[in-house]
């Protein structure tokens, strides 16, 4: 028995009690309706083909089964939306329209459904790929994808053009490298990838074209717009007027501090592709950083409360307590403990009050601004430390050092890039990792407060002038210098393959959530950052993946 409601047949058999559901295009299912009418069916294989009063144009498919007159107003996606039919399809049936529906021609007859919606008729010569349905055994064929390998799965045949992704490509990143689709366009031809692009892989080929996509970005023009540099990340504002070129080291924060005339919100609403954490800004691309209305000179800061001395040098950050007298420019590597440890003259817990930008985690302390470092009453020289150990360095010692260096050192060393206490002792070969962080406690019995270009003692009265020979209990050779960029965070796992710069702002946090990682893996594979985060260095590479 048969039964049909809304585009949708149910078959009854004496077998079973529940209906098999079965659902039909829209120009099949107006051949059902022909049939209950009482009239000639179209069905596969039969020469009844629907054919409107129009001209077809040459290059249409042969095995189309179903025309649509043109009527004025139509476009290619309308046509296409009517008949439940992709763009794509559209195009591959009708190629005369072109790629941008130029070539739409009002009152011609276009395809609208091929080989009564079956899909291309194969040809026998055409490699397929058979496809057997479990409940019924029968086989459909369908035409195999025909482009490069490897591809990760669910990339339909109809793709015409493949990217092969490289390491640190993103989804977004390929989009923006074409700009002739949507984000939404590639998931939907890469469903392999997932909805967040959290599994793309380097060395497989995606699709990046399907027909009836545009082979060049497409362009702009409004009235009074101008047009900008390129390359940009899509969705640009269009009333841009003003931009800038990403370069190596940038974030939105220093970029948005550099001008001083718009907010971190209006350059997020302006370049949309970076995302609202500024994790997708590409370096040597550019940005909008003016739209109509915009400022030209850095905007001026008017606060009984929060701003500077008249006298502060610039920039700041807002906030800075007005009796200041003293500031000081932040360097690559500072945190607010270093620049504690570097002046001696205060605590944490009073540069972040006068300076209540930096938050309470430091998160916020940004590279190359001036901080307050001194108001009326802080000590001019370092403060002493009260122990019953000397720590103080001898008169002779060579500076920057950090606190607490032995009164007996004999010999001084300058921190490189690469260093590590291990580092260190492998190199000189004359003194223990233990020996050194007894006389340079500062940097931590896991060594994870060792500066870069400060001196440290490595030698007092008695230690080894040469090197000592290796004993069976020690390491046999020298831990080698890290791989990876430099500088790194001390304590990165050795496996590590991906790798992040840290820069001003950055909190562990806003580098897990930016990068993908967990908590527990970024700790796991940067054992030297403490669990509060409190020794992140600004300008230090840190792990964000491992092999």
């Amino acid at each position: 028995m048969l039964a049909a409601d809304r585009g949708q047949l149910y078959i009854y058999t004496e077998f079973t009690q529940r209906p098999i559901t079965m659902r039909f295009s829209k120009v099949a299912w107006l051949s059902l309706e022909m049939a209950a009418l009482g009239c000639t069916s179209v069905v596969p294989g039969s020469q009844h083909i629907r054919r409107q009063s129009g001209p077809v144009p040459p290059d249409t498919i042969e095995d189309c089964t179903y025309f649509y007159d043109s009527q004025p107003g139509d476009t290619c996606a309308s046509i296409a939306s009517d008949w439940g039919i992709t763009l794509q399809q559209f195009a591959i049936y009708n190629p005369s329209v072109k790629d941008d529906c130029s070539g739409l021609v009002v009152g011609n007859s276009y395809c609208v459904e091929q080989n009564y919606g079956n899909g291309p008729s194969t040809p026998a010569s055409t490699s397929s790929t058979r496809t057997t349905t479990p409940d019924s055994g029968t086989t459909t064929t369908s035409p195999a994808p025909t482009g490069p390998t490897p591809v990760q799965s669910g990339i339909s045949s109809q793709c015409k053009q493949y990217y092969k992704v490289q390491d640190e490509d993103t989804c977004a990143g390929i989009v923006n490298k074409y700009h002739t689709f949507t984000l939404a366009d590639f998931y939907s031809w890469n469903p392999a990838v997932g909805s967040n692009c959290e599994t793309l892989f380097a060395g497989y080929f995606v699709c990046v074209g399907f027909p009836g996509t545009p082979t060049a970005p497409p362009t702009t023009t409004s009235a009074g717009a101008t047009p900008g540099p390129s390359p940009t990340q899509s969705g640009l504002v269009t009333t841009c007027k003003s931009f800038y070129k990403v370069q190596d080291g940038d974030y939105c924060e220093k970029i948005v501090s550099s001008y001083g005339t718009f907010s971190l919100a209006d350059f997020y609403t302006w370049n949309p592709a970076i995302g609202t954490n500024c994790g997708s800004l590409f370096v040597n691309y550019y940005v909008c950083v003016g739209v109509p209305g915009t400022p030209t000179t850095r905007r001026s800061v008017t606060s009984t409360t929060t701003s500077a001395s008249p006298t502060g040098p610039t920039p700041t950050q807002p906030g800075i307590i007005s009796s200041c007298t003293k500031y000081y420019k932040t360097v690559s590597g500072d945190t607010c403990q270093v620049i504690s440890d570097k002046l001696g003259t205060f605590t944490v817990a009073q540069f972040q009050a006068w300076n209540p930008a930096v938050k309470s985690d430091c998160s916020q302390l940004y590279l190359d601004y001036y901080y307050c470092v001194a108001v009326p009453g802080t000590p001019t020289t370092r403060s002493t430390t009260s122990t019953t150990k000397t720590t103080s360095t001898t008169s002779s010692g060579p500076s920057p050092t950090q606190t607490g260096i032995i009164s007996s050192c004999t010999k001084y060393y300058k921190t490189v890039s690469g260093d590590t206490c291990q580092v260190l002792s492998d190199r000189y070969g004359t003194f223990s990792v233990a020996q050194f962080v007894t006389w340079n406690p500062a940097v931590k019995p896991d060594c994870s407060l060792l500066f870069l270009g400060y001196y440290y003692c490595v030698a007092v009265p008695g230690t080894p002038t040469t090197r000592t020979s290796t004993s069976t209990t020690k390491k046999p050779s020298p831990t080698p210098t890290p791989k990876g960029p430099q500088p790194q965070q001390p304590g990165i796992v050795s496996n590590c393959i991906r790798y992040y710069k840290v820069a001003s702002g950055d909190s562990c946090y806003t580098i897990e959530q930016a990068q993908k990682v967990s908590a527990a893996n970024f700790q796991k594979w940067n054992t030297g950052i403490k669990a509060d985060c409190s020794n992140l260095f600004v300008g230090y590479y840190v792990c964000t993946g491992v092999a």
